[in-house]
């Protein structure tokens, strides 16, 4: 019983202490990009006019590096095959 009641006075004396006010930091305010952020272009690649098949995304990468000249393309985890075109799409586009 003892434990009990000294428990809740300190319990209670927690309570009655008042806390410091937050500080809040100045924000500096925004600064707009003098030049927006060019979007990549998609690079949409077939195998030489033909459409490639779902697993042929290695050569469709080697094609797309070649068509990107030296610095090759974008890859990224949203490159996708698109069933409908045949065409291997690389949404990063060149690097």
């Amino acid at each position: 019983m003892r434990m009990a009641l000294a428990l809740s006075v300190t319990l209670a004396q927690g309570a009655c202490v008042a806390t410091a006010p937050l500080a809040v930091p100045a924000v500096p305010p925004a600064v707009p990009p003098a030049v927006p952020a060019a979007v990549p272009e998609p690079l949409r690649v077939t195998n030489a006019g033909q459409p490639f098949r779902m697993w042929d995304g290695a050569l469709a990468r080697s094609r797309a590096d070649a068509r990107c000249g030296p610095r090759g393309v974008e890859s990224s985890i949203r490159d996708r095959f698109d069933p409908a075109t045949g065409a291997w799409v690389f949404p990063e586009g060149c690097a």
